[in-house]
């Protein structure tokens, strides 16, 4: 295996891999471990699958396009606005997530060592302020920073699994679903946890086009995110009781739940500090990453405006609408993930095969009945998401946030 084909598919496993898996634990509690194994593989073949599908569209292209470009190519002006919206709604879904879910940890923390309660709202704004300047003194920075966390980030997720993976045991492990409907609701977060198709574009230029390569890249990039978090949801789950963390989480909202629960675990008084740590640097590294890019977007949109560079004005543009959603939601890190799933279910699944039916029917190649089996599995699949959100949004199914 060359240089490049690691260093793709640790791109790709570092893209899916981030706050996203701190949520795991939260939305399985009442699905049991053998529920949510399942609901991870079948997630993860359907988003590899339509990962390739989506490089397939790059046969006959250049290297250089981006996704903007492919979406118009193939799917007209209609297509590429959608998928425009679709990514922007995506990126302020997870900035806002991660703000929630940042903003928790800080205030743990400093409550801890100040002796003192302080408002989600107030360590919201100053995890935004703090964090969100990293951000606007640009990639450079934020590259060097990213480095560092994720590492650290590696580290202290070894030490926590490695503490807590005596006290798993099998019976836990067995544990059926507490209740139906969780089953459900799980899915948006989960499906969300495997979102690494906007680095399709990135990983075609640095690979130069190699379909080959580039399906291997995928195959292996997104196979060590499933590993990694049936590890990790092992570790978890089979290491709490299921009814007394099903219980501490409705009592706890937020990722103070999963902190308190996994302290109950190990006697050691030690153990709060590398799980904040790897709490923090999770959170961080996909703050960092995303909030970049959706800065980088604002203002590449904004080029043509008055404003457009005014620094300033992109920054307030960046962080105001999610700082707004931690301030009102400070525990909503589960429910902006869920959110986040509508716009990857048209990012990574609609798009992705769409193309690919538009480029076999320019090459006058006929779709195999597997494919069309394939295909309408994945558009059965991007709906029943669909209608999850919307019945999670009515109050019709559970949502453990």
């Amino acid at each position: 295996m060359n240089s490049k084909l690691i260093g793709s598919s640790l791109i790709i496993a570092g893209t899916a891999i981030g706050g996203g898996m701190l949520a795991m634990p939260i939305i399985s509690s009442g699905v049991g471990f053998i529920g949510i194994t399942i609901v991870m593989i079948l997630i993860w073949l359907t988003m590899c699958y339509t990962a390739i599908l989506l490089v397939e569209t790059y046969k006959d292209n250049n290297p250089e396009d981006g996704l903007s470009t492919m979406t118009y190519k193939y799917l007209g002006k209609a297509g590429s606005i959608v998928t425009g919206i679709s990514m922007l709604t995506l990126m302020y879904a997870l900035v806002s997530a991660y703000i929630a879910g940042g903003s928790d940890i800080l205030r743990l923390n400093l409550s801890k060592w100040l002796g003192a309660d302080i408002s989600p709202q107030i360590t919201a704004f100053i995890f935004t302020v703090l964090f969100g300047g990293i951000v606007g003194l640009g990639a450079r920075i934020v590259d060097i920073a990213t480095k560092w966390i994720f590492v650290i980030k590696l580290l202290f997720l070894f030490v926590v699994i490695v503490v807590i993976f005596g006290h798993v045991k099998i019976d836990n492990l067995l544990q059926m679903p507490l209740e139906s409907k969780l089953f459900f609701s799980s899915i948006p977060v989960i499906f969300t946890s495997f979102g690494f198709h906007i680095v399709v574009p990135s990983m075609v230029k640095y690979l130069d086009g190699d379909i080959k390569m580039l399906k291997k890249a995928f195959i292996y990039g997104s196979l060590l995110p499933l590993i990694v978090y049936v590890i990790w949801q092992l570790s978890i789950l089979g290491s709490i009781e299921p009814e007394t963390f099903f219980t501490i989480i409705k009592e706890t909202k937020g990722l103070e739940a999963v902190i308190i629960a996994v302290n109950g675990v190990s006697e050691s008084k030690w153990m709060n500090i590398p799980l904040n740590i790897f709490f923090a640097a999770a959170i961080l590294t996909s703050f960092l990453g995303v909030a970049l890019a959706l800065f980088d977007y604002v203002k590449d949109l904004s080029k043509k405006k008055s404003f457009g560079k005014n620094t300033v004005i992109i920054y307030l543009i960046t962080f105001i609408p999610p700082l707004l959603f931690a301030l009102y939601y400070p525990k909503g890190f589960v429910i902006a993930l869920s959110y986040a799933a509508i716009s990857v279910v048209i990012t990574s699944l609609f798009i992705p095969v769409l193309m690919y039916i538009k480029v076999k029917q320019e090459r006058k190649e006929s779709i195999t009945l597997f494919q069309k089996i394939a295909f309408s599995l994945i558009f059965a699949f991007g709906t029943s998401i669909l209608v999850i959100q919307v019945l999670m949004t009515a109050g019709i199914l559970p949502i453990l946030d």
